[in-house]
C-alpha cells in the first residue's frame, strides 16, 4: 500500500507542477508583449482560462465521484480503484486551477486595471451577421406591408449586458 500511496502522491504533485508550469509559461509570454493593452488582455484571458480549467475539472470530478460510489456499491472494486486514482489527479487539477485563478484574480484586483473590451470572436461575428440578416428581413417584411411577428432582436454582450438592436 505504501507504493500505491507514493504513486498517488506523485501524481498529485505532478498535476500541480504541470498547472504551475502552464501558468508560468503563459505569464512569461504575456509579459514579453511590448503592448500594455495586450498584456492586460492576456492576463484577463489567462485568468478566465484557469477558471474554465478549474470548473470543467470540478465537473469531471463530481461525475467521477458518483461513478466511484456506484462502483463501490456494486462491489466492482477494481474499477473503483482505477477511478480513485483518476480522482486524485482530478482533485489536484481542480485545486491547482483554482489557486492559479485566485492568484491572477488577486493580481488584477490589486493592480486596479480596467477589463479590456472583448474583441469580437469569429463565433461572435457569425452571430452578429445572422442577427443583421434577420433584422434586414424584418424591415423588408414591414416595408412590404406584412407585419413581422419576429420579436425584437437583442444582442447579448459580455458581463450580462443586453443591447437592443436598432432598426436601420
Amino acid at each position: 500500500m505504501e507504493g500505491v500511496s507514493a504513486e498517488l502522491s506523485n501524481a498529485q504533485v505532478g498535476e500541480w507542477r504541470e498547472i504551475n508550469s502552464l501558468l508560468l509559461r503563459r505569464l512569461t509570454e504575456a509579459a514579453d508583449s511590448p503592448n500594455t493593452k495586450k498584456l492586460i488582455y492576456d492576463v484577463f484571458a489567462l485568468r478566465n482560462d484557469f477558471q474554465t480549467l478549474w470548473r470543467s475539472s470540478e465537473s469531471e470530478l463530481v461525475v467521477s465521484q458518483r461513478e466511484l460510489i456506484a462502483c463501490a456499491e456494486r462491489g466492482d472494486f477494481i474499477k473503483a480503484t482505477s477511478l480513485a486514482t483518476v480522482l486524485v489527479t482530478l482533485k489536484a487539477r481542480v485545486q491547482a486551477g483554482q489557486a492559479a485563478h485566485h492568484e491572477l484574480d488577486m493580481l488584477i484586483k490589486k493592480s486596479k486595471v480596467v477589463r479590456p473590451a472583448a474583441e469580437l470572436s469569429e463565433e461572435g461575428a457569425t452571430i452578429l451577421s445572422t442577427l443583421e440578416l434577420l433584422d434586414d428581413q424584418a424591415i423588408a417584411d414591414e416595408d412590404s406591408g406584412r407585419r413581422s411577428s419576429a420579436p425584437l432582436l437583442k444582442l447579448a454582450v459580455g458581463a450580462g449586458k443586453v443591447i437592443p438592436l436598432k432598426r436601420k
